[in-house]
C-alpha cells in the first residue's frame, strides 16, 4: 500500500494528528534518479521502505529445501547418495541402506542447513 493511499485513508477516517504522524514514521520515501544516455531521459522512481518494527527475513534456499526436511523431533533428515544408478553390482543390503534416510551429523552443519531452509 502506497504512502499516498495510506494518507488518504487516514484523512478520510479523520484520525488524530498523532496517528498520522505514526503513519509518516512507518514509511519513509526513498527517491532514486537514473539518467539514460542512450535516450537522453531521466526517470525518477519512488519506493516505500518499511522502517519500524519489521524483522529482516532470509529467503529460503529452494535447492536445500527440496533435499532436507526437519523431523518432528527437530532433527534434520536427508537422503543418502549413491542409489540413483550403477546399483547392479552393489549388494541388496547396501542398496536397501542407501534407500533409507539419515540424519545430519554435527550440530554446526545442522544449524547451517536449518538456516538455509528457514526453520
Amino acid at each position: 500500500m502506497s504512502f499516498a493511499v495510506l494518507s488518504r485513508t487516514f484523512s478520510r477516517l479523520s484520525v488524530s494528528s498523532s496517528s498520522s504522524s505514526i503513519c509518516h514514521q512507518l514509511f519513509q520515501k526513498t527517491t532514486s534518479t537514473s539518467t539514460s544516455t542512450i535516450h537522453n531521459t531521466t526517470t525518477t522512481t519512488t519506493t516505500q521502505v518499511r522502517s519500524m518494527g519489521v524483522k529482516a527475513l532470509i529467503k529460503t534456499n529452494k535447492a536445500a529445501a527440496k533435499r532436507i526436511r526437519v523431523r518432528g523431533s527437530g532433527s534434520v533428515k536427508r537422503n543418502k547418495a549413491g542409489a540413483s544408478h550403477n546399483t547392479g553390482y552393489k549388494t541388496r543390503g547396501r542398496n536397501n541402506r542407501l534407500g533409507q534416510s539419515t540424519g545430519i551429523k554435527g550440530t554446526g552443519i545442522e544449524k547451517r542447513m536449518r538456516r538455509l531452509i528457514g526453520k
